[in-house]
């Protein structure tokens, strides 16, 4: 590569020395800086973020490539980053599966009614109701992109009636495909849960509001894997008493940590998680960053580019 690359490093999630461990034995010889410890930032090849330093990327005059940490960009504040360095999201098995496996547990949770039965407990209640099969419980994935695409088939392995829906066309076996505001409209009647995993974009910037919740036909459950954008979190509270939400699990959030006095926190139809679904694993992840890292340094395109048009 002949200069050795100077990676900066910027996350309040991942392990910095773990991503510098496997870098180094992947890629050999690096510079590897974290926030403060990068005295000369003109001589930045690449940033590998979770979120850009409060400083900002202007002074990494040098910079050849910005390299998300995750498998959406939104988190990066596009319009704040330079607009003519090549950006790359992280597309990984390791997160892929966490992402799989989160969906997964939340799914069974409310088919297998542990939710409520979780409720019933506290209050002393035993009330006994037969559990369904999975063929009759119809799921309604609002995003079909790689991420989608691996929940989709993991729940119909199990039995279950998958709905998926885009913005543009797309088929998967097993799947129903719909697309378009009545594609959409379609899914929302028929689901008993939806997940959303959209990435965050100005058309799908607070999807998860009231127009949305009133194309129900029956109380649903609602599991949230996007962004804390997608929801209007006034609009929830409401389709939750009202019935047209009937509980919901969310992992994202708009403001994280999310404060103390929300009324998200004492709600007992919503479960919150700290932004735990999907992490990447630098051991997995770390050949395909180590691949984007080669390929600025010689001018070449990245895997997995992000085109700012579109915002993924």
């Amino acid at each position: 590569m002949g200069k050795i690359p100077h990676i900066f490093f910027n996350s309040a999630l991942d392990s910095a020395s773990d991503w510098h461990h496997w870098l180094s034995a992947e890629l050999g010889e690096i510079i590897f800086s974290v926030d403060d410890d990068c005295h000369d930032k003109s001589d930045v090849d690449v940033a590998l973020l979770w979120t850009p330093p409060r400083y900002g990327l202007e002074s990494m005059t040098g910079l050849k490539a910005i390299l998300s940490l995750g498998a959406g960009v939104d988190q990066l504040m596009l319009g704040s980053l330079p607009g003519d360095v090549p950006l790359a999201r992280l597309v990984d098995t390791s997160l892929t599966r966490h992402m799989v496996e989160y969906a997964k547990a939340c799914v069974f949770r409310y088919h297998r009614r542990l939710h409520v039965f979780e409720r019933n407990s506290r209050e002393r209640r035993w009330h006994w109701s037969p559990p369904r099969l999975t063929s009759a419980c119809v799921i309604g994935l609002l995003g079909f992109g790689r991420l989608g695409e691996a929940i989709a088939l993991a729940l119909t392995q199990e039995g279950f009636d998958v709905h998926g829906w885009s913005i543009t066309p797309k088929q998967l076996p097993g799947v129903k495909a719909h697309v378009g505001a009545s594609g959409l409209n379609q899914l929302m009647a028929a689901s008993d849960i939806v997940i959303n995993v959209l990435p965050l974009t100005e058309s799908t910037r607070f999807i998860l509001s009231k127009s949305l919740f009133e194309l129900v036909r029956k109380p649903v459950c609602l599991i949230n894997m996007g962004r804390g954008d997608h929801l209007v979190e006034t609009d929830l509270l409401d389709a939750l008493d009202k019935g047209l939400v009937q509980a919901a699990t969310l992992d994202m959030m708009s403001v994280e940590p999310m404060p103390v006095d929300h009324a998200f926190w004492n709600h007992p139809d919503i479960l919150i998680t700290p932004h735990v679904a999907g992490l990447p694993s630098p051991q997995s992840a770390v050949r395909q960053v180590a691949e984007n890292v080669r390929r600025a340094m010689r001018a070449e395109p990245l895997l997995n580019p992000v085109y700012s048009a579109r915002g993924y």
